[in-house]
């Protein structure tokens, strides 16, 4: 779906910034929806937020020189986060996963380092955005978004349009509880969702289970332990690794049994890191699924993952700048 190709002469682009605990990625988007240019580069929040935009933002600019975009051709950039977003003010407020981030103004660091206007959105919607426009739920009036990294977010589509809530918190499927006496969440609530199939989670879970003497080849091994390395482990057949992905298969089918009893959508599309075991992730949510939801609930709605899966952050981020462009333009 998306690509890396030269930009044409006269093209509107928009700069889209998926900024996540971990990893930020940044891409030129086509008003079509395809990235025609983009950038990962490692996030370190912990170095306070001015330093991590201006690295950000040397990306960027490095990006639009490397592509030879000319003056006038990007009309601003979309910066999809993380956290409790305000999204009137350009402010995050709260990020669980970096609790001293708070009150951040993104929208003014992005827009005065670029000198390009700005607007922020949560990365769940942000995602759900470009899955709605250019993805799975593509000519679809309604969706859920799950994205599976760190921790967990999400983002509805309901009658085509981004559902925010009454306060703009709705979508935050990870901290919806599945156990009332679950483990402790970095919200500070307990057995939410994210506590279960979060990465964090899913470290952990593989930590007590190396702790308590279950054989498997991350025993042996040099290398800190990540959900990148559970997944090549369960995907290479080590059985502890690959219970543990089953279980967070589980979690996570329990999670979206409640969304569809919930919201009834058209479509529930998963992305991020997370995904990356594939059917043995997608196999047991899709049986957890069934085996919980009531039929008119399930019947007829599409459960996949993402078809932009690298790009729904980037895709999700420019759309939410072209979609608040055209507001002010009819208003």
């Amino acid at each position: 779906m998306s690509h890396d190709r030269n930009a044409e002469p006269g093209r509107s682009l928009t700069l889209g910034v998926d900024l996540g605990a971990t990893n930020a990625r940044v891409g030129l988007v086509s008003a079509d929806g395809n990235v025609v240019r983009r950038a990962a580069l490692p996030a370190e929040p912990g170095q306070g937020p001015e330093a991590t935009v201006g690295q950000i933002c040397q990306v960027a600019v490095g990006l639009m020189h490397e592509t030879g975009v000319r003056a006038g051709e990007v009309r601003g950039v979309g910066v999809g986060t993380a956290g409790s977003v305000d999204i009137e003010q350009g402010i995050l407020r709260y990020w669980p996963n970096v609790p001293t981030w708070r009150n951040v103004p993104l929208q003014r660091l992005f827009s005065e380092r670029l000198d390009l206007p700005c607007t922020i959105e949560n990365d769940g919607n942000a995602a759900a955005l470009a899955e709605h426009w250019v993805g799975v739920g593509r000519g679809l009036s309604s969706l859920v978004m799950l994205t599976l990294g760190t921790g967990i977010g999400g983002g509805i589509v309901l009658d085509g349009r981004l559902w925010r809530g009454w306060t703009g918190a709705a979508g935050e499927v990870g901290h919806m509880s599945i156990a009332p006496d679950g483990p402790p969440c970095s919200c500070g609530g307990r057995g939410c969702l994210q506590a279960y199939a979060g990465a964090r989670a899913v470290v952990g879970r593989m930590r007590a289970a190396l702790a308590a003497g279950e054989p498997s080849v991350l025993s042996s091994s040099d290398e800190e332990l990540t959900a990148e390395l559970i997944h090549r482990a369960a995907l290479a057949g080590d059985q502890a690794a690959e219970r543990n992905i089953r279980l967070t298969g589980r979690c996570l089918g329990v999670g979206i049994s409640n969304l569809m009893h919930l919201l009834n959508p058209q479509a529930v599309a998963l992305s991020g890191g997370m995904t990356a075991t594939g059917d043995l992730l997608m196999e047991p949510l899709r049986e957890e699924v069934r085996r919980r939801t009531l039929e008119a609930s399930r019947r007829g709605v599409r459960l996949a993952f993402s078809a932009v899966p690298a790009d729904a952050g980037i895709i999700g981020a420019a759309r939410r700048f072209v979609m608040d462009l055209q507001r002010q333009k009819s208003s």
